[in-house]
């Protein structure tokens, strides 16, 4: 999360955020935390710039602003990404993982509109977000809580 939140904090409409990994099932939440405060941990505080900011999708199009990553996140994703497989929490949506991961703060979508950084603005990364995510029964709407984030170093 870019904008930071308070945990336990419910939002339906996605803040600015750069997703790590997409989701995946939690059926144990303590080892899950050890797995991320551990993988919090081993990596240090680094910097990203803003890139530029363009259409994407198909059938409904949504703005975003790419990320220019000199390699930083791409190896936090590695980690999270391969420890939550290993571990048992099988991250669902592959299509756009590994070498595919492409990182990139979301703007607009049908249900949100955010202000574009200027390319080239620095941007620290200092954490990552748990974001827990469920539907409720009777409207179908996505209620998301944000559970804890995870200083880096």
């Amino acid at each position: 999360m870019l904008d930071r939140d308070t945990p336990g904090e419910e939002f339906e409409i996605w803040g600015r955020h750069i997703t790590i990994v997409p989701w995946f099932p939690c059926g144990d939440a303590v080892r899950l935390d050890e797995v991320l405060a551990k993988i919090a941990k081993k990596h240090k505080v680094f910097i990203v710039n803003a890139g530029k900011v363009e259409d994407w999708g198909k059938k409904d199009k949504f703005e975003i602003q790419s990320v220019e990553d000199p390699g930083e996140l791409h190896r936090l994703h590695w980690d999270i990404f391969h420890s939550l497989e290993k571990n048992g929490f099988p991250v669902h949506q592959k299509d756009y993982l590994g070498e595919k991961y492409t990182p990139h703060i979301a703007l607009r979508n049908h249900l949100q509109k955010g202000n574009a950084m200027k390319p080239g603005e620095e941007l620290l990364i200092s954490n990552f977000s748990l974001v827990k995510q469920a539907r409720l029964k009777k409207s179908g709407r996505m209620i998301k809580t944000l559970v804890k984030d995870y200083e880096l170093g």
